[in-house]
Formats: structure tokens, sequence, C-alpha cells
């Protein structure tokens, strides 16, 4: 059911690996598949994406590690999923040699202007679910800031892998919701203002009190105990995405997973498969993912 803001104080999570979900979490992904889809909502999303990303001119910190890393390896067929505008296609076409890059996205207006702005990378309309590649097909497999916005993130990454050759990379770049506390896609207080400053600013001083509540006690409690009390990958089933106007549209307003390190992690070891942190896990990697999984 829904979330009524202003009415339900649960948090509408459950576990997008448990078969019982099955209809609720269809029916979530259709609708995130036509919010980034439909022409008018994804230009608006792209445009705040391109206007908050620090790494369109340089790269930026994980952009700069992500390159350092792929320098080491003699890695030369690249597929990234959720290839957006093309920003980091641009900085590995600058800063590498000779490379065969893929780009998938599921906007086929974004990807339409891709394949204008750049002809020598291949642009596929896709999601992640069902990559267009064969087995075992491309040396590293990368995902910047995209496995938090999926609905079946499991399913996702063993589709990933699915066309990694052997002694291939897949790399995650995403935020550990877990660790920071923070979950921009959740409703909190009474009703949808995005703070609880501009709440208390018209007058709404109990929805503000109650929103710092959430925002600082229980949320971050929430969300650090998430796959305990919900389940194995856990997805919020009413991101503010879906019920929010253009005009408030903010950088993981749209993210459903409830993205942890620890669990990515936990998957990738039971499958006996290679984890590593290149930039470790502390100070700024603490919050930001950079994981390379090795098959």
């Amino acid at each position: 059911m829904p979330y009524k803001t202003g009415i339900s104080r649960k948090f509408n999570w459950v576990s997008s690996s448990e078969e019982k979900n099955r209809d609720l979490l269809m029916d979530l992904n259709s609708k995130m598949m036509d919010f980034y889809s439909n022409l008018e909502s994804r230009n608006n999303y792209q445009e705040m994406v391109d206007n908050n990303d620090n790494d369109l001119s340089e790269p930026g910190i994980v952009t700069l590690s992500f390159i350092h890393y792929l320098k080491q390896r003699p890695k030369k067929k690249f597929l990234e999923v959720g290839c957006g505008s093309g920003r980091i296609y641009q900085f590995l076409e600058k800063y590498l040699d000779d490379i065969e890059y893929t780009g998938i996205e599921v906007s086929e207006n974004i990807i339409a202007k891709n394949r204008i702005k750049f002809p020598r990378a291949s642009w596929l309309v896709s999601d992640v679910y069902s990559i267009p590649a064969t087995n075992e097909s491309v040396d590293i497999c990368f995902s910047f800031y995209v496995l938090e916005h999926l609905v079946f993130p499991e399913k996702a990454l063993d589709e990933m892998m699915r066309v990694v050759k052997k002694g291939g990379y897949l790399i995650l770049i995403f935020p550990d919701f877990a660790t920071s506390g923070r979950f921009a896609s959740q409703f909190i207080g009474l009703s949808n203002e995005s703070t609880a400053i501009r709440k208390l600013k018209k007058g709404k001083i109990i929805d503000a009190a109650i929103s710092l509540y959430d925002s600082r006690i229980r949320l971050p409690y929430a969300l650090k105990n998430a796959a305990q009390r919900y389940g194995k990958f856990p997805v919020n089933l009413s991101p503010k995405c879906l019920s929010v106007s253009d005009s408030v549209m903010s950088p993981d307003i749209d993210a459903v997973y409830i993205a942890s390190k620890k669990e990515i992690e936990n998957w990738a070891t039971k499958k006996r498969y290679e984890v590593e942190y290149p930039a470790g896990k502390d100070s700024y990697f603490s919050e930001h993912v950079f994981l390379a999984i090795k098959k």
C-alpha cells in the first residue's frame, strides 16, 4: 500500500529478494521505468543530475580513483550500466588508451543524444536486468551511482556479473545509506516538504520537530537495521520521486534500494568472488563506496 504523507508513519520498505513481495516490486519497477524513460521527467532528472555533478569538467575524487584503478589493469572492453549522458565515458576516453566501450541506459532519448555526441562508443537502450551482451564478454562492467536506484539489486548484480569474463571485474560506485544514515527518497515528518527548516519557516512547528527527530534518530536507526528487519536487499516502495513535483527534484530522491557495502560484500563472498576496496573504506569512501569484485 502506498505511503500516505501525513497519515502513515511506517516506512514502506520490503525485501526485494522475497517472492511474496513480487507484485509490489513489479509495480514499483514499472513506475520507476516510466520515471526514467518518460521524456519530460527524465530531462528534468538528468538536468538535476548534471547540475549537481562535481565532475563535469574535471574528474572528482571518486572518478579519479576509478581511473587510477583502471590504469593498473590491462582491461580494454568496458560496459557501463546506467551510462546517463556519457560523463564517465568522456573521462575514460580522455585518460585511457584504446578502449572499447558500451553504455546502456533505459532512456531512448538519452541514448539517441549520446550516439550523436559520442559516435566512437556503442550506446544501447536496455535495463540492467537483461543486458544485451553474451556471457563473459567484457573485461569490466561498472556502474556509477546506479545500484541504489534498482528495484531488484540482487538480480542486477547477477546479471552484471554474467557478462564479466573470468578474471574480469564488476566495479560498483554507490552511496552507503546504512552508514550515512541519510535516505533522500524517504518521506519524513508529517508532510513532504524537503527539510525541517523549510517546514519551520512555514510555521509547521510540530511537523518540523518530528522531521528533525526522524532525520536524526528514527531514520538512521532504521537504515542501519533495514536488512535485518525487512530482509535481504530492502527497498523503499514509495520513493519521493513518484509523488513530488519537478520543482523539488534533488539527488537520490529516486533511490529505492537501501544500499550497504556490507550487504554487497556478503553477496560477493558467498559466491566466492574476490572483493576489493581500491580506495579503502574510511573518510569520504565510507559513505561513497568504491568496490571492485573479481570474477
